[in-house]
């Protein structure tokens, strides 16, 4: 028995190992490479090449440089350890999902099968992936199957900060998060492309996903080809997910849909600079960029992905507090250089300023016909309230295009900012009235009343200078209306006016209904039922008079007595007895 119990365990060891070795590939689909091929050519080979080698037509205008699969099986978004191919799951998620922050697209329009023969065609470019040892290497991690992360706490995130600074995590990711620790200007990948390390902070570009498994997976096994270690050797699982949790607390909360509007919050007193406590309980609006490549000389990636924006404003005045990350605070002061056009270039390192401008409409007197979002048109023209890091002001400008600027004269500069730096954060606060003298270039703003806004924003250490800048479309700038001052008595005015005509019309029918129902009983009242009366004749009632005496209950139950005849009568003339009437029961 005992042996039996044994041999069971042994072979339940061994299907549990190649489940856990297959799992990951137990629903996989047989690939066709020659359809794969096909697929291929139509979707992939514009940026990776038609050989894989990636240099396709579009490879130099990416950042990241896109993957080489020619010969290559250094995959980062794997399930495998370090060092190890990517199983055929990990290269369908890859091609299914796409990689955030870059310019792979998911790809999961396309049927399964075409996605499974594409998975096919990349295997047969490398002859690793023919290789029976190291394919048998590429298993899956055991604790990356079926993943359950456990709950957060105070003290799974307190621990995972401690992890977060005892691992050098800040080495590269920065001590906040924001990509900008010591080594970020060095790094490059192993085919000597210069990378930056990711903003912690912005989720929407973690590579291989945001979801606490997907950061769970990058930790244990690493991205190949990159500086980005695995640490499943050197970290337990459960502080891995201190780290997770801790990691994900670094950047805003999520939010269900795309910030659209900006909530300008009507306050008695505007906030006081920056850092003043205020700020905290005004809404936050949150606006990604994107490179400006229809204008030349065009940029092809942001290295500012979004801006934070809040506002707040009295009855004559309006805050606006902008802040984003840059890792660099670049006070270069030129800004007359411009680049040829298309240029590939992965530029860091340059002497030009960081610049940030908001943007309105000049004058805006139907909110669905807007200047061009580019510093405007020929005939509709925008203002722009620019900061330059190389001169520290903020001062306003009016343009109608790129190549039609201008600055307004002193008497009509009205704008008041602060711009702080620190730790890889700009921080901007800007004052302006409500209105202005100059209601010709200078927008209005009113009390319940939206305002269109877009943002252009320039990293000068990245080669961003003239066009080259990073923007956002038109967003809304709406001003919260103003309260009433009658808001807190009118509805208990409007209550107890309510209540008392209700009172009103409670009293009022009842009354009613007391009176028809009154009326309804005298015309519907019928008179009681009388019994029928037992006649007794008295002696010598010649006339008929009649006494007549109720029955009572008793005598309608019990038969009435026999008549008497009055002495003299006829009876004692004949000497004959009267009848007596029969019993009921006889």
């Amino acid at each position: 028995m005992a042996n039996r119990i044994q041999i069971s365990t042994r072979w339940f060891g061994l299907a549990t190992a190649i489940l856990l070795c297959f799992s990951f590939n137990a629903w996989a689909m047989e690939g066709d490479p020659d359809e794969g091929q096909k697929e291929y050519l139509e979707h992939c080979s514009q940026c990776h090449g038609e050989d894989g080698n990636a240099d396709g037509s579009g490879a130099l205008f990416m950042l990241p440089r896109p993957r080489v699969f020619k010969e290559n099986t250094s995959y980062k978004i794997r399930t495998t350890p370090s060092g190890e191919l990517p199983t055929e799951q990990d290269l369908f998620n890859i091609i299914s999902k796409g990689l955030p922050g870059s310019s792979m697209p998911g790809f999961d329009v396309l049927p399964e099968q075409e996605r499974w023969d594409l998975v096919a065609y990349i295997r047969s470019l490398a002859e690793d992936f023919e290789d029976e040892e190291l394919i048998e290497a590429a298993v899956p991690f055991d604790e990356l199957v079926n993943m359950t992360p456990p709950p957060v706490t105070p003290e799974t995130l307190e621990h995972g900060k401690e992890l977060y600074q005892s691992n050098k995590c800040g080495q590269c990711h920065g001590q906040l998060g924001r990509g900008n620790g010591p080594s970020f200007p060095d790094l490059k990948d192993d085919w000597q492309n210069p990378i930056l390390p990711t903003n912690l902070t912005v989720r929407e570009y973690y590579r291989g996903g945001a979801a606490d498994s997907d950061i769970y997976r990058t930790i244990t096994a690493g991205l190949n080809g990159t500086p980005m270690p695995a640490y499943a050797d050197s970290i337990t699982p459960e502080d891995r997910w201190d780290l997770v949790h801790y990691i994900r607390s670094l950047g805003p909360p999520d939010k269900a849909t795309r910030d659209e509007t900006i909530v300008a919050v009507l306050v008695e007193a505007l906030p006081e600079g920056n850092t003043d406590d205020a700020w905290a309980a005004t809404p936050a609006a949150r606006f990604g960029t994107l490179p400006n490549i229809i204008e030349p000389p065009r940029l092809f990636w942001n290295s500012v992905e979004f801006l934070t924006v809040q506002a707040a404003y009295t009855d004559s005045e309006l805050s606006l507090r902008i802040q984003w990350h840059d890792r660099t605070n670049s006070v270069g002061k030129n800004v007359s250089h411009s680049y040829p056009d298309r240029t590939t270039d992965i530029l860091k390192g340059t002497d030009h300023p960081d610049q940030l401008a908001v943007q309105f409409p000049s004058k805006l007197t139907d909110p669905t016909v807007r200047p061009y979002f580019m510093f405007g048109d020929g005939k509709r023209s925008v203002n722009l309230w620019w900061w330059q890091a190389h001169t520290g002001e903020t001062q306003e400008y009016n343009a109608k295009g790129w190549s039609n600027q201008s600055l307004q004269p002193e008497r009509s500069q009205n704008i008041v900012s602060e711009v702080t730096y620190e730790d890889g954060q700009y921080t901007m606060t800007i004052r302006r009235s409500l209105t202005t003298m100059d209601a010709k270039n200078d927008p209005q703003f009113a009390a319940g009343t939206f305002m269109p806004i877009a943002f252009h924003v320039w990293n000068g250490d990245r080669g961003e200078v003239g066009q080259r800048r990073s923007l956002t479309t038109w967003y809304w700038l709406r001003f919260q209306p103003e309260i009433p001052k009658d808001i807190y008595v009118a509805p208990a005015a409007s209550f107890a006016a309510t209540f008392v005509l209700l009172l009103i019309t409670i009293a009022f029918v009842r009354r009613r209904n007391g009176q028809d129902a009154t009326q309804e009983a005298v015309e519907t009242a019928t008179p009681p039922v009388v019994p029928e009366a037992h006649v007794e004749v008295a002696a010598g009632d010649e006339e008929g008079d009649k006494d007549l005496t109720p029955l009572t209950e008793e005598a309608l139950v019990e038969p009435p007595p026999a008549p008497t005849r009055p002495a003299g009568s006829d009876e004692e003339a004949s000497g004959e007895p009267i009848p007596q009437a029969e019993d009921e029961e006889s």
